[in-house]
């Protein structure tokens, strides 16, 4: 399975872990930790493509603040004070989540390191997040063929608002399905699309889990083409690290069944509760999971 990472994910010189976490993660793939896992860097070609889907999903002011810095206040709105990686780190993480599109409409099943994504509109970041790699992928391969069946797929802790916003904005609500899986309220928005579903799962175990299935049997997964996956890990702690694990077991189990595609990103995560390493650990969920169902 590929895993795309390179080193401008983690270019930006604010340190947190959205713009160092992928690093980890990285290192424990190349070790050899998990049997399959292939890191990969993003192509010139996914880099080109990247540029263009940005500039295409965000306005230009927005886009022209985060390449140059013009406009420091705009260019900060995702919580980090702008530098020139902040530019390179949207470019390549957003390359990274289109490849992984691309392998896994191939092979079956691919990842990108990529976090920080969910919460970017249009015309501004949010929550950590740049620009929205998961509208910029969906949009990408929509217009490389316009009749492929998509599911954005959300299970970070927090809203997707800013996903549904740039859906609106590049006319592709009710055409990419999203389904939206939250514990907390951070960014909430009303559903657009008939099929679309933004849903408050109870903050503990069994619940969670019971919603986690409901969101799995929302997807028609004969009829889907990709689901990409937003597999955040921050219901935890009050949603367990066992139960993290299960629902992606659930997840890509699913897909496997179905022989549907996935492409998943790392979504949220943090060191409020967990060491680095423990962070490191459980976001490795999400690619063994992967592997082991296929």
């Amino acid at each position: 399975m590929k895993v795309f990472y390179d080193r401008h994910y983690v270019g930006a010189k604010h340190a947190f872990d959205t713009t160092r976490k992928a690093a980890h993660i990285a290192e424990e793939i190349a070790s050899g930790r998990l049997d399959g896992a292939v890191l990969t860097e993003p192509d010139e070609g996914s880099l080109n493509n990247a540029i263009a889907g940005i500039e295409r999903v965000h306005t230009a002011e927005y886009v022209d603040a985060i390449r140059t810095g013009s406009d420091s206040f705009l260019a900060s709105t995702q919580g980090f004070e702008w530098d020139p990686g902040i530019w390179s780190m949207a470019v390549h993480s957003t390359a990274g989540v289109i490849s992984a599109v691309d392998a896994a409409l191939s092979e079956g099943v691919a990842g990108s390191l990529s976090s920080g994504l969910h919460h970017a509109k249009p015309e501004t970041g949010a929550g950590y997040c740049t620009v929205n790699g998961l509208v910029i992928a969906a949009a990408q391969h929509l217009t490389a063929k316009s009749d492929l069946s998509i599911v954005i797929l959300d299970v970070d802790a927090h809203c997707g608002g800013g996903t549904a916003a740039c859906l609106q904005h590049v006319g592709l609500a009710g055409r990419v399905q999203h389904l939206d899986l939250v514990t907390v309220g951070f960014d909430d928005y009303e559903p657009v699309g008939p099929d679309d579903r933004r849903v408050y799962a109870p903050r503990e175990d069994v619940g969670y889990l019971a919603a986690v299935n409901d969101m799995v049997d929302a997807i028609d997964w004969t009829t889907t083409d990709l689901v990409l996956h937003n597999a955040g890990m921050d219901p935890y702690p009050s949603v367990s690290i066992s139960a993290l694990a299960e629902r992606e077991r659930l997840i890509f189990g699913a897909g496997a069944a179905h022989s549907t595609p996935i492409a998943w990103v790392l979504a949220g995560g943090y060191t409020l509760d967990l060491a680095m390493d423990e962070l490191v650990d459980l976001h490795l969920e999400t690619p063994r999971a992967a592997l082991t169902a296929r």
